[in-house]
């Protein structure tokens, strides 16, 4: 059965905000999706959903699958059945947008996206363990690590979000990567795609499950500044 649903555990307003400890169990956010990006406990790690496995790639580049009972403080994740694929090559990550919206008009709904194929290029970053207590975010991210591939076989999985949607989710094109061998990845800044193919799934509901646990309910999530710093972030 086709789900319109992505359900979104925590928002990017309380990442930023420092609630960087796990919420949510694997055992409990997986009847949610196993199609999905989020970061794990503690930002130890970019999180990949895929094939029912959650992967959790750590800022050393060791890949590891997510046990049942390990929590992360954010993720998105949703069931994935394509409305449509079609064969892309040459393309970065600035041309996903066009390529989509040469499809239908997706400036005002959620897209599910998955772009499999050999890379040229793949620049990504990885987030590292974080300490308590907890560093700002904008402190903790700039100990990320960044790498950049070539030549790799591998998938692109993640989300289009309106614009209208910024720090409820990441507003434009947010995706995570994992390579065929599952041996590397992560946030993905920038690409170039020789060829492959791109899958999509428009989305019309967006389900938000917020944390019930303290930390969460006593962190003041204003964040005057949090256009920039998910730029910062996102790349």
């Amino acid at each position: 059965m086709k789900s319109l649903t992505i359900n979104q555990y925590s928002t990017i307003h309380a990442l930023v905000s420092g609630v960087f400890d796990g919420m949510f169990k694997i055992s409990e956010i997986s009847h949610g999706g196993s199609f999905g990006i989020g970061c794990s406990h503690a930002l130890a790690g970019e999180m990949i959903a895929l094939d029912d496995t959650y992967f959790e790639i750590q800022g050393a580049g060791n890949i590891r699958q997510l046990t049942d009972h390990e929590q992360l403080p954010f993720a998105q994740l949703t069931h994935f059945n394509p409305d449509d694929q079609f064969p892309v090559s040459h393309i970065s990550k600035q041309d996903i947008y066009s390529k989509l919206s040469a499809q239908t008009n997706i400036d005002n709904i959620f897209v599910a996206i998955k772009i499999e194929g050999l890379f040229e290029n793949v620049w990504f970053r990885r987030t590292n363990h974080q300490e308590k207590p907890y560093k700002p975010f904008i402190e903790a991210i700039a100990e990320q690590s960044e790498e950049t591939l070539h030549d790799i076989s591998g998938v692109m999985i993640g989300f289009w979000t309106p614009e209208h949607f910024q720090g409820i989710s990441v507003a434009g094109i947010h995706l995570h990567f994992i390579d065929d061998a599952r041996k590397n990845g992560g946030h993905v800044f920038g690409f170039q795609l020789k060829n492959g193919l791109l899958s999509y799934e428009m989305k019309q509901d967006v389900k938000i499950h917020l944390p019930n646990k303290n930390e969460y309910l006593n962190t003041d999530i204003k964040v005057s500044d949090l256009d920039d710093i998910i730029k910062r972030s996102e790349g």
